[in-house]
C-alpha cells in the first residue's frame, strides 16, 4: 500500500478530523516500533578506517541497542563496555551515535569497517504520498489498525479501541505465524546422506 492508500484506509475504518500530517506522524511512530519489535531486517554500513581515529559516527538510531556486529579489516570485534575493558580488542558505543574502536587503528583502510545493525525505516512525509512504508508490504494493515487504535484513544472511544486492539493482535499473530523458521542442519550420524549420494 502507498501512504495515500493507508491514509484512505484509516479514514475508511475510523473517520476522523485529524490532518494528514498528524496521521503520518502516527504512521511513522508505529512503523519505528514495528521495526524494533516484530520486524527486524538487518543491514550493513561500510566506513573507511582513518589512522589514529578511534571514533566513527553512525547514522542509524540507538546504536547501543541496534548494533549487531562490527568487523574491522576482516576481523570480528566483540562489544565491550568501555568501563569494563578487559579484552585486547573490542568496539564500544561512545555518546549515542558513535562507535569507538580499541585499540585505535594505526593505519587508514578504505572500507575497512563494516557495521551490521537493524535497519531503520524511512520517514514518510506528506510531500510524497505515493511512497510505501518499509514494513513488510503484505502486512500494512497492522499499521492501519494500530493507527486507528491511537485515533480512537484520542477520541476516547473505548469500544473502538478494544476493537482495533483485537484486530491488530489478530493480524500480528498471523504475521508471526507466517514467518518461516530458519532451517537447521541435522547432523548425519548414520551416514545416510553419503550412502544415497554414492548410489
Amino acid at each position: 500500500m502507498t501512504l495515500q492508500e493507508i491514509l484512505d484506509m484509516i479514514a475508511l475504518k475510523y473517520p476522523h478530523a485529524l490532518t494528514n500530517a498528524q496521521v503520518i506522524s502516527m504512521i511513522n511512530d508505529v512503523q519505528r516500533r514495528l521495526f524494533r519489535t516484530i520486524y527486524k531486517p538487518v543491514t550493513a554500513d561500510v566506513y573507511d578506517i582513518i589512522a589514529d581515529n578511534p571514533f566513527y559516527p553512525v547514522d542509524y538510531s540507538s546504536p547501543s541497542q541496534t548494533t549487531l556486529d562490527v568487523v574491522v579489516n576482516g576481523k570480528e570485534y566483540p562489544y565491550q563496555d568501555i568501563n569494563l575493558s578487559s579484552q585486547s580488542y573490542y568496539y564500544y558505543i561512545e555518546d549515542d551515535n558513535t562507535i569507538g574502536l580499541y585499540p585505535t587503528p594505526t593505519t587508514s583502510i578504505t572500507a575497512g569497517l563494516t557495521v551490521f545493525h537493524y535497519k531503520d525505516p524511512a520517514t514518510l512525509t506528506e510531500s510524497n504520498l505515493s511512497a510505501s512504508p518499509d514494513f513488510d508490504a503484505d502486512w500494512h494493515m497492522i499499521i492501519v489498525y494500530r493507527v486507528c487504535r491511537q485515533i480512537a484513544e484520542i477520541a476516547q472511544d473505548g469500544d473502538m479501541v478494544q476493537n482495533f486492539t483485537a484486530d491488530s493482535n489478530t493480524i500480528e499473530t498471523e504475521y508471526r505465524r507466517s514467518k518461516r523458521a530458519r532451517q537447521t542442519r541435522v547432523q548425519d550420524v548414520y551416514g545416510v546422506g553419503r550412502r544415497w549420494a554414492s548410489r
